[in-house]
Order: C-alpha cells, then sequence, then structure tokens
C-alpha cells in the first residue's frame, strides 16, 4: 500500500476586510487583522493519473480563465500530493473553481466549477485517467474517527463491490469517478473486500477516517481525512 503524504503549503490568500468610523464624522477607526474573523478552507490536490498534472484554483465570482499562471498552485507528479489553503476574511462561504491540466502538454484539461466550501472545511480534488482523458473528481472531506475502530471511505478509477464483514455486513457498488459513504471496520484485516479480493488496511491508524482511493482490486493511495 502507498500512503499519501499531504504537504503542509504556506501560500495563503487574504481578501478584503473593512473600516469603519464612529458617529462623529471627524472621527475614524481603522480595522486590524486582529479585529476580523479570518476564515481558511484546504484542498488536498492529489495525482493519479499516470503523469505529472498541473492544478489550478481561483474564486467562482472572480473573473478570467481558470487555466491562468496566476491561478496554478502547484505541480504535483503522479502518485503524489499537494495541500493548499485558502484564507479569507468575508462572513460567506467560499466558492471556488479547481481544475487540473497536464504538465508536459497543456492539451488535457478537467475542471470542477462553483465548488461550495465552508470555514474550515477541506476538499479533496483526485487527478485521475478516464481512458486516456484527464479527469477531476472533487468531494468535501467528511472526517468522523471512531475510537478503536477503522472508518473510511472509498473512491475508485473503475466500477467495484466494496463489501465490509464487521460488526455488520454490508456491500456496496462504487462507480468510477465516485466516492463512498463511510463505512466502518473493527479490525484492519480479513473485514474489507473490493470485489472478490480481501485487502487489509493495516498500515492505517486505528481511531481515525480514511479516504482509499483503489483501482477495483487494490488500495493506490491512503489518506487521512481530518
Amino acid at each position: 500500500m502507498i500512503r499519501v503524504a499531504l504537504t503542509a503549503l504556506s501560500t495563503v490568500f487574504l481578501f478584503a476586510c473593512g473600516g469603519g468610523s464612529s458617529s462623529d464624522s471627524t472621527e475614524t477607526t481603522a480595522v486590524t487583522m486582529d479585529d476580523v474573523s479570518v476564515r481558511t478552507i484546504g484542498i488536498d490536490q492529489v495525482n493519479i493519473s499516470g503523469e505529472d498534472v498541473d492544478f489550478y484554483i481561483k474564486e467562482s465570482n472572480v473573473g478570467g480563465v481558470l487555466f491562468d499562471e496566476n491561478n496554478k498552485t502547484y505541480s504535483v507528479t503522479d502518485s503524489d500530493s499537494y495541500y493548499h489553503k485558502i484564507s479569507w476574511t468575508s462572513a460567506t462561504p467560499m466558492r471556488i473553481d479547481v481544475g487540473t491540466q497536464d504538465t508536459n502538454t497543456q492539451a488535457k484539461e478537467s475542471k470542477q466549477d462553483d465548488i461550495l466550501l465552508n470555514n474550515k472545511e477541506k476538499l479533496w480534488a483526485i487527478a485521475w485517467d478516464d481512458n486516456g482523458e484527464l479527469t477531476l473528481s472533487t468531494d468535501v472531506q467528511n472526517p468522523a474517527p471512531i475510537e478503536d475502530k477503522y472508518r473510511i471511505r472509498i473512491f475508485t478509477v473503475e466500477d467495484v463491490w466494496v463489501q465490509v464483514i464487521s460488526t455488520a455486513v454490508s456491500s456496496t457498488e462504487v462507480k468510477k469517478g465516485n466516492f463512498s459513504s463511510q463505512m466502518i471496520l473493527s479490525n484492519c484485516s480479513g473485514e474489507l473486500y473490493l470485489g472478490a479480493n480481501q485487502r487489509d488496511i493495516c498500515d492505517l491508524d486505528i481511531g481515525k477516517s480514511y479516504l482509499l482511493i483503489v483501482d477495483g482490486e487494490n488500495v493506490l493511495l491512503a489518506a487521512e481525512e481530518k
């Protein structure tokens, strides 16, 4: 199993803060950053496309083209990831457009528009190959750790039946490009099946939430939702 190491990002975007005035028009009071509630969101950009890709992010309500050099966050090599953080001061949630483009030729691209994220939410943005087409799938992370158990979700690049044989038995089909609902395992070995294949998750820490990225039979990457 390959485990994703999510790297903290230092790049931060800050958007406008306001000012104020007293009832006496001759007096004004400046608003400092200490007076403003700063909100943050994060995007885990994961690349399993088989080639190096560039990720792009911009605010949905800001004009311009998404695939512009000024909107590029990072060039992510295959089977790697990069964590991007955005900060802002408006009371409204953030709406963003996310895109990915192949690094070498810039001929292949995919995007998701108008993604709504509330304060402190994090997003999965996964670049993958769908029959030769660069594809981007996104979903809001949903951490819900349970003490002494494993809570997992599945993202798959091929249709797969996922079966969990634990305290309860459950079976569900996950279509390629989709994220499953959460599943709970009591033990790291012997309870998770991808199709007819039993897969262990014993490299993971019990008591945490994870996203498993699979190819229909095997776990390609595993990353904590937090």
